[in-house]
């Protein structure tokens, strides 16, 4: 019976390291042209991705999250993700209640100057779109559509693995 509670015990930990692991490597964006962002990001972490192009297979969800330190007073928050190819953007979803996705303990809207808060979103990938590689743009705007932060990455989207 002992041994079995150790084997239990160390499987939950081998699946917590895992699952904490996955947060522990942030990924490396590029900043939007033009933009004057009015929160500072701090990182950004994509399920499954440490580096470009992340890879997005068909049929699943990819959480997505990213720490920013609030610059200036923030009422309200929306997410927009894009997928830009071949010049044309394509709005791939969002959120137009984002506080909502405020996940870390602490500060909800409204937000205030030195705040420091982690936004998490999800990218669910359908099984009927093409297969394409295209920089996937994430933008988080204030109540008066003000650029709190917007980031691009390289992304490929394939076909599932069986």
């Amino acid at each position: 019976m002992k041994s079995l509670q150790i084997a239990v015990a160390c499987c939950l930990l081998a699946i917590l390291t895992v699952v904490a692991g996955q947060r522990n490597t942030p990924i490396t964006v590029r900043n939007c042209r033009g933009e004057t962002p009015k929160a500072s990001l701090t990182s950004v972490f994509i399920e499954n991705c440490t580096q470009e192009p992340c890879i997005f297979r068909k049929g699943q969800n990819y959480s997505i999250e990213m720490d920013l330190e609030i610059l200036g007073p923030v009422e309200s928050m929306e997410a927009h993700l894009y997928a830009k190819l071949a010049g044309i953007s394509f709005n791939w979803g969002g959120n137009p209640e984002a506080c909502n996705d405020i996940i870390s303990a602490g500060p909800r809207c409204p937000l205030k100057t030195g705040d420091n808060i982690t936004y998490g979103g999800h990218l669910y990938v359908s099984e009927h779109i093409a297969t394409f590689t295209a920089d996937f743009k994430y933008i988080v705007l204030d109540e008066n559509r003000e650029t709190l932060v917007c980031w691009l990455v390289k992304a490929s989207v394939q076909e599932a693995r069986n």
